[in-house]
């Protein structure tokens, strides 16, 4: 089983064990101890994130600036500046 996995399992298992009828000592110990399950695999996750170094930064912005490229886009450009002509109109 993953760590992932197992800390989904765990935290379902911190939900419903209240509801199982569990006496009220044995509960607070098997909280106390899901509780410290989580804590060590949580631990263990941020440890494996952090040894596989920094991510990649991404320098290639996703967003382009429209260059017009022909006399007619120029042209129609200027024509909605000029208009103030947008397609709401």
């Amino acid at each position: 089983m993953s760590k992932e996995v197992a800390v989904i399992t765990l935290g379902i298992w911190a939900i419903i064990m209240p509801y199982l009828g569990i006496p009220r000592a044995w509960l607070t110990m098997l909280l106390v101890l899901t509780g410290l399950g989580l804590m060590v695999l949580g631990f263990l996750l941020r440890a494996e994130a952090l040894s596989r170094g920094p991510r990649p930064v991404n320098r290639h912005s996703p967003f382009v600036e429209h260059i017009p490229h022909t006399e007619k886009e120029v042209h129609q450009e200027n024509h909605e500046r000029k208009e103030r002509l947008n397609s709401l109109n």
